[in-house]
C-alpha cells in the first residue's frame, strides 16, 4: 500500500501545469494541484517516457529528475509535499532577500509554481528547466536567460469551474 503522501489530495479545484525540459525536449509535465476547501496541495510529475529515450538517442543523456525513481516507470509520481525538483529551483521561505527577489519576477508572495515558470526553474545541479509550453526552448546555459513573466493575472490561472 502506498503512503498517503504519495496520493492525490481531495477536492482539487486548481490545476497548473508546465513542462520539465532538457534542451529542446519535454521530458515530463509538472503539475501543482490544490484545494481551496482544505488548503492541501500536491505535485504530480508525469514523465514522457518516449522523450527520455529520445534524450539518450539525440544527446547521449540519461534523464534523472531529482526525487523520481525512474526504475518504477510509473505513469505519474505524486507528492503531497514540495518535491526536491521544486525545492532545488525555488527561493526558500527564510531567505533574507526573498521579497526583493520575488518583486524582481513580478510576484508579491512565494508562489512556487510561478517562481518555477518565471525563472525557468534552472539550477546548477543539472541542465533541466521549466517551460509553460513545450515549444518555448530556453538556453539556460546563457548568462541571465530572460524571465517568463506572463501578461495575464496568474492569481486566476488554473481554477476549475
Amino acid at each position: 500500500m502506498e503512503c498517503e503522501l504519495y496520493q492525490r489530495i481531495e477536492h482539487i479545484d486548481r490545476v497548473r501545469t508546465a513542462y520539465i525540459m532538457f534542451k529542446d525536449i519535454a521530458i515530463a509535465t509538472i503539475t501543482e494541484e490544490s484545494s481551496s476547501l482544505n488548503g492541501d496541495f500536491d505535485w504530480v510529475i508525469k514523465p514522457i517516457w518516449e522523450n527520455w529515450v529520445l534524450c539518450q538517442e539525440k544527446y547521449d543523456h540519461n534523464v534523472d529528475i531529482a526525487g523520481i525513481d525512474d526504475t518504477k516507470h510509473k505513469e505519474e509520481y505524486i507528492r503531497q509535499f514540495n518535491p526536491s525538483f521544486v525545492t532545488q529551483r525555488t527561493i526558500p521561505e527564510g531567505r533574507e532577500d526573498l521579497y526583493p527577489l520575488l518583486r524582481k519576477i513580478g510576484l508579491t508572495f512565494n508562489d512556487l509554481f510561478e517562481v518555477l515558470c518565471r525563472t525557468h526553474g534552472y539550477c546548477g545541479n543539472d541542465e533541466y528547466y521549466v517551460s509553460r509550453t513545450p515549444d518555448i526552448v530556453v538556453d539556460v546555459l546563457q548568462q541571465n536567460p530572460p524571465y517568463d513573466i506572463p501578461d495575464f493575472d496568474t492569481s486566476s490561472y488554473g481554477w476549475i469551474d
